[in-house]
This record gives structure tokens, sequence and C-alpha cells, in this order.
């Protein structure tokens, strides 16, 4: 009886102190997140962009302790990627994954890295050395967009590898072999510009319009990224697959500045440094999809791939632009010098 007594007081006592300061019980952060951040992108959670913004909250709620969470809002339920932007800038939204191309209405200086033939591979935005990992580079081009932009932060930087042209029913491989396509391209001056030095006029048409555009034969091609063909189910109506290597796709993780400097010092640099890190490791994770997509698409979906048979008159024609294309981008002919001097010594000219 004396045993049962003192097993019930202690039992007592456990409660108490559950009670008053949570001991055993009570979750690390019971009352519920302290920030909530909402996050828009474009596309559905298994696709590219989806799994750069899945991915980031989910490391974000590790690295916090649950303390700060993200809801994301996927499949472009905040508009398109421009809508999304400009809704950044104003502060009607506080965080959207946007394709680069899109980020340069606001600001500018951005359409470097839409620039054909500037970067040769997608590390040259995220490998080690990457235009978009944390350095001097993202600075300044953060100094710039800052400016430019008056509310726009940059934070992060993905790919989804290189922007590749596609197909309905024809297999391109030559310049010759565009005449008479409808192309579907994103409104930006820059791959407006591009694709008029390959004899193309195309039709600016919002990302979420594509697939009817498609469908319903408004377009018969467009360019982007191989994994939407898959992921957004493009393989129903898109046939050959053009392997152009003019552009690794940059895309931009973008904040509302006045929003992200009214948060705790703490929670800043918790959030940059979960940015940086889910950068790395959606970086990684496109490189080792892209080997198995090509199989899977010939295999289950019968695509077709075709080459370039006149891949360097493609660039030739590309670069030829880049003097008409130096007003379109935010600081010029001196930016883009800038940017190629830093990519090839890892330093800005005096």
């Amino acid at each position: 009886m004396k045993r049962f007594d003192k097993y019930a007081s202690w039992l007592v006592c456990v409660a108490v102190l559950t009670a008053t300061f949570g001991f055993f019980t009570a979750p690390v952060n019971a009352a519920g997140p302290i920030l909530s951040i909402n996050l828009a992108q474009c596309c559905p959670p298994d696709q590219a962009y989806g799994m750069y913004a899945h991915g980031f909250a989910e490391r974000l709620a590790k690295n916090s302790g649950g303390a700060i969470t993200v809801k994301n809002l996927d499949g472009g339920v905040m508009g398109d990627e421009q809508v999304m932007a400009q809704k950044v800038q104003i502060g009607t939204l506080q965080m959207a994954a946007v394709t680069s191309n899109n980020v340069a209405q606001l600001a500018p200086s951005v359409n470097v890295l839409v620039l054909p033939y500037l970067n040769s591979s997608p590390s040259d935005l995220l490998g080690p050395k990457g235009l978009l990992r944390p350095g001097p580079y993202l600075d300044e081009l953060n100094r710039r967009v800052l400016k430019e932009s008056g509310t726009v932060r940059i934070i992060g930087g993905f790919t989804n590898d290189f922007r590749k042209l596609f197909t309905k029913d024809k297999c391109v491989e030559t310049l010759a072999d565009l005449k008479g396509l409808k192309i579907r391209m994103p409104k930006n001056p820059v791959m407006e510009q591009l694709w008029g030095a390959w004899g193309v006029s195309t039709y600016p048409i919002a990302w979420s319009e594509t697939f009817g555009a498609i469908q319903q034969g408004v377009v018969d091609a467009f360019d982007s990224p191989l994994d939407v063909i898959p992921k957004m189910g493009f393989y129903k109506h898109i046939k050959y697959v053009i392997d152009t290597h003019y552009l690794p796709q940059a895309a931009l993780l973008i904040v509302n500045e006045r929003w992200f400097q009214g948060l705790p010092q703490s929670d800043r640099e918790l959030i940059m440094k979960t940015a940086a890190e889910n950068d790395q490791w959606h970086y990684e994770w496109v490189g080792s999809q892209q080997k198995t997509m090509r199989a899977d698409l010939e295999s289950k979906h019968g695509t077709k791939f075709c080459t370039l048979k006149d891949a360097d008159e493609w660039e030739k024609r590309a670069r030829s632009t880049w003097p008409a294309l130096y007003g379109l981008v935010g600081g010029g002919k001196e930016w883009v010098d800038a940017t190629l001097a830093y990519k090839r010594t890892g330093r800005f000219p005096n």
C-alpha cells in the first residue's frame, strides 16, 4: 500500500510539472508557428519548381524547429509568373520562385541571365562557382535588382537544365526547319529578339495558357526545360524534342524587401541559410533527374529527340544579337562585360 501511495504521489508531481512547465508532453512549438510565409510558384509539386519550393518549406520548418512554416501556393494559383513577381514587388505576396526572364520585367539587370550562350551549362549558374551561388556576383546582382525594382530581393536561385525546343509534328535539325512553326515564347524582349534572329516570329503566351494553346493548335511549338513534358502532361501533344543549348534556365527565389527587413535578424539569417542549402540540394537533384528523363520519354511515350546539324550557325546568329540586346539589360554592355569577367576570373574588373 505504501508503495502505491509513493507511486501516486510521483504521478501527481509529474502532472504538476507538466502543466506548469510543459515537460515531457508539450511539443517544442505547441502554440504553432511564429512566422508563416506564402510561397508561390508555377507548377505541380513534383515538377522542378514545385520540388524546389516544397524542399525549401521542409528545410525551413526543420531548421527553425517548426517556428517558421511555408505555405506552398502551387500551380500558378497566384497568377502567371509576371503577376507573381509583381505581387512580391508590391508586397501582397511574401515570396515566389520565378523564372529569371519574368523577374527582368521589374529589374532589367536580370536580363543578363537570359542572354543566349552567355552560360554554357547549368553549372555556370549553380555549380561551385555559379553566378547564383552566395558570393560577390549574387551580391552585386541583388544590389542592382533592389535599386531597379525598389522592393524585390533575391534570396536563392535554381535551374531545371537547358531550355529545349518542343514541337508537335516536326523534327527540327536546321534553322531552315523553323520556317512555318508557330512558337510560343515568354513575353521577354531579349528572347523575342533572339528568335527573330533565327527567323521566327514568336507568340507571347502566358505559361498557364501554354498547354491549351498547344492542345488547340494556337501554337505548335515552344521552348522550356525537359521536365515540363512528363510532369505537366505535354507528352500527349509534343512528339519531338530538339536539343538546343542556347540557355540554361535560371530561376530565382524572390522576396519582398520591406517584409524581409521587418523580420528579426535571426529569422533573416535562418531563411538565407536554408535557401543556400536548398539551392545546392535542388541543383544535384535536377542533375540526377536528367539522366533518366529522356529514356522514360522515349520508352513510355515514343518521344523523339532531334540533334541540330548546324548548331554553330544557331550560336553565331544568337551572339550577333548581343549589341542590340545591351539596351534591354540593366547596366548595358558594361554589366554584361562585368559578368563575363567574373565568370573568367571570379572577380569584377576594377
